[in-house]
């Protein structure tokens, strides 16, 4: 029982969210000033960046660790779907992706030899917190931005 609770629990808090999505113009015309709703979104922008680089900068210590990297394939999600035509299955994706990747049906030996399952080989950083962003009504163009940038953090931290 607690299961389905829990379900219909996140349904509500997705339908909540998308909400808030599309109330953004009406707090801004009542109750926010554009000022500190820049401001925050800021923060929240800048809270992502960080994560997103703590994530790459630690999986680089832990395959320098291990010897250092054999390959230099890293693997960041960008689970980002809201302009999808029909459904947002995109957003969805990075954690099938990454089943696929590490399921022990699939071959995971490369062309040339290397093995994905190493970490030395393929490194996860993660996913950027794409719906957290959204959720602060962050615009399209701000987002694909902090995509660029979080792009330029995992290939600067996980490559030196």
């Amino acid at each position: 029982m607690s299961f389905l609770r829990s379900l219909a629990r996140r349904r509500e808090i997705s339908t909540i969210g998308r909400r808030g999505i599309h109330c953004m113009p009406k707090l801004l015309a009542e109750k926010i000033s554009r000022d500190s709703l820049q401001t925050t979104q800021n923060h929240v922008i800048n809270a992502a960046l960080t994560l997103v680089r703590e994530n790459a900068r630690l999986k680089r210590e832990l395959v320098h660790s291990f010897g250092g990297a054999v390959a230099t394939s890293t693997l960041l999600g960008v689970p980002l779907g809201h302009n999808s035509s029909f459904l947002q299955g995109p957003a969805f994706s990075p954690p099938f992706i990454r089943d696929a990747i590490w399921s022990a049906s699939a071959n995971s030996t490369t062309e040339e030899g290397k093995d994905l399952a190493d970490l030395r080989v393929l490194v996860d950083v993660g996913d950027i917190p794409v719906q957290e962003l959204r959720d602060c009504g962050i615009e399209d163009e701000r987002l694909m931005k902090v995509v660029s940038d979080s792009v330029k953090i995992v290939m600067d931290e996980v490559n030196c």
